[in-house]
């Protein structure tokens, strides 16, 4: 590590702006990457001058020992926040202010205990009202739209300017982020119908198509970013700055630069009125409930047919002496864009599905955020369900247990489903199933016994959470998460045992970790080892717990 180069926290290090941050910056900056994801999983290269620190914005503990590990690896100069939460509902929900408000507090507080030369906060052109027509956004129109992810981040603004007064703070106001493989859903989502092979689907433009916004390609808010740090010392105490081009792009353009671009020649438009388009709209969503497989186009994004988010940025050029590159802009770009899904399909759908996955559907984390909470209260009520008097067959082992062996061991159980459902990855249950059921095998379980367990375990689950009223009528998502989890590890039970039943237990791959799982204090350091390492990366690690 080359302790000589500035220090950089950079929050959010593992989405897709702060993946591509940290990969270009990486050699000029000793950066402090701090993420709830791991640094494999963010696919970001290992380098000498990177540090990855797995933890939560919301949560201040996590930040103090941040604020010591760089403190001891040499401090920080700027912090870059790039971490936030929204998603596509348009629907009030919590995690608006606990990450994007009380979030970035904690991050102007251990900026303040870090006594850092600058603050880099990015916000949202979207947070600001579409103006009437022939206006545009400007460095100082205020972030006043009115839905949940722009109030956020109004308040969050609110407290950058208090903290201004400590340290210089700018706030950049971010378009539409994008990359030659497109990764910004909404643009993925127009691409996708329009260069299908759906006739009628791949020819609808909404209203007019006069719908607009501005574009920013990912390489030039790089620069953007590096070049605050770069003139961080001559810039004001508190400065707004528009990351996007001038004016904006509407979907008559992106539709007729994309169609000819992917077809070679024009294709003629189908225009459809707001009215109608709101209905289709209503019906597909309807039709996502109803088979358990939620769409991302939602109806509320009809009410900005033909509205348009201009943006005037010179003031921003002006200050910072950047601009944005000409071959950079979206509709030079989208030749690259569509000779990526020409030549390249499969990985075009992997990055972008991918990335709406961790977007637009977040309901997994908040699920299990819930799970979290209730699990102290739903193990109780488990382990009370197995030692109910008329349970001696359904349970006849489980009850010889040692109360706090049985309860430790039923936490294991909650907390692997748990995990499974934060990650949307199953991958974890074949290894943690092979070892109990190998054990269960050996202590004279019956196979029906152990699948019992993990099924009533599952509907515990399932049926705490539809008692809030958040989760009311999302059974069939839960159904997905919860029981399908159960499903599976019921069935790896099964299969070991036949293995078993077939092949005496020594002669089966000797499982020498089962002896791990012989006290509560074992059962203990798993649960906790979970917790910490809960991530779509776990399959990888649990052979370090078993």
């Amino acid at each position: 590590m080359n302790d000589k180069l500035p220090g950089i926290v950079v929050t959010g290090a593992s989405g897709f702006i702060g993946r591509h941050f940290v990969i270009a910056a990486a050699g000029k900056f000793r950066l402090f990457c701090v993420a709830r994801r791991s640094q494999r999983e963010a696919g970001i290269p290992n380098h000498e001058n990177t540090h990855w620190l797995q933890a939560d914005i919301t949560e201040w503990e996590n930040l103090r020992n941040v604020f010591k590990y760089v403190n001891d690896h040499g401090g920080a100069d700027y912090v870059l926040h790039l971490a936030g939460y929204y998603d596509f509902t348009l629907k009030e929900n919590p995690v608006y202010e606990e990450t994007n408000v009380i979030g970035t507090r904690h991050l102007l507080e251990l900026s303040k205990l870090l006594e850092i030369k600058h603050f880099i906060f990015s916000s949202s052109l979207a947070a600001c009202k579409f103006p009437p027509d022939g206006k545009a956004v400007t460095e100082e129109t205020l972030p006043d739209a009115d839905f949940p992810y722009a109030r956020s981040k109004m308040r969050a603004e609110a407290i950058i300017r208090e903290y201004s007064k400590i340290f210089p703070c700018s706030i950049v106001r971010l378009a539409a982020v994008y990359s030659d493989w497109c990764e910004y859903p909404i643009l993925y989502m127009l691409l996708g119908f329009w260069l299908s092979r759906k006739i009628l689907l791949s020819r609808i433009v909404a209203g007019r198509g006069k719908s607009a916004v501005p574009y920013i390609h990912i390489k030039d808010l790089n620069k953007l970013f590096l070049r605050i740090i770069e003139i961080s010392d001559g810039l004001p105490r508190l400065g707004i700055y528009n990351a996007s081009p001038q004016g904006c792009v509407s979907h008559n353009e992106l539709f007729k630069t994309a169609t000819t671009y992917f077809h070679g020649r024009d294709v003629k438009p189908i225009r459809i009125p707001k009215l109608p388009l709101t209905l289709g709209l209503i019906v597909r969503s309807f039709w996502g409930w109803l088979v358990g497989k939620e769409t991302f186009e939602k109806p509320w994004m009809a009410q900005y047919t033909d509205k348009a988010l201009c943006v005037d940025a010179s003031a921003t050029y002006r200050v910072l002496g950047w601009r944005p590159t000409p071959r950079y802009h979206i509709l030079r770009r989208l030749l690259f864009l569509t000779e990526k899904i020409i030549v390249y399909p499969n990985n075009w759908t992997f990055r972008n599905e991918a990335l709406l996955q961790r977007v637009a559907y977040r309901k997994s984390t908040e699920i299990y955020n819930a799970l979290t909470e209730l699990r102290e209260s739903s193990v109780h009520k488990i382990v009370q369900e197995v030692m109910r008097p008329g349970n001696e067959h359904r349970f006849p082992n489980y009850r010889k247990m040692n109360q706090d062996l049985l309860k430790w061991y039923i936490t294991l159980n909650y907390q692997l489903v748990s995990a499974t459902v934060r990650n949307r990855n199953r991958a974890m249950i074949p290894n943690y199933a092979q070892v109990i059921a190998y054990r269960r095998f050996v202590e004279g379980f019956q196979v029906e016994e152990v699948k019992d367990l993990i099924f009533f375990i599952g509907k515990t689950m399932e049926e705490s959470l539809l008692e809030r009223p958040e989760w009311k009528g999302s059974k069939q998502r839960l159904d997905n998460y919860i029981i399908l989890t159960s499903q599976f590890a019921a069935d790896e039970f099964e299969e070991t045992y036949e293995t078993l039943k077939t092949y005496p237990p020594e002669q089966v791959g000797a499982i020498e970790t089962v002896d791990s799982l012989a006290s509560s204090d074992d059962l203990k350091r798993i649960v906790l080892q979970l917790e910490d390492i809960c991530s779509d990366s776990l399959s990888h690690q649990l052979s370090g717990i078993f």
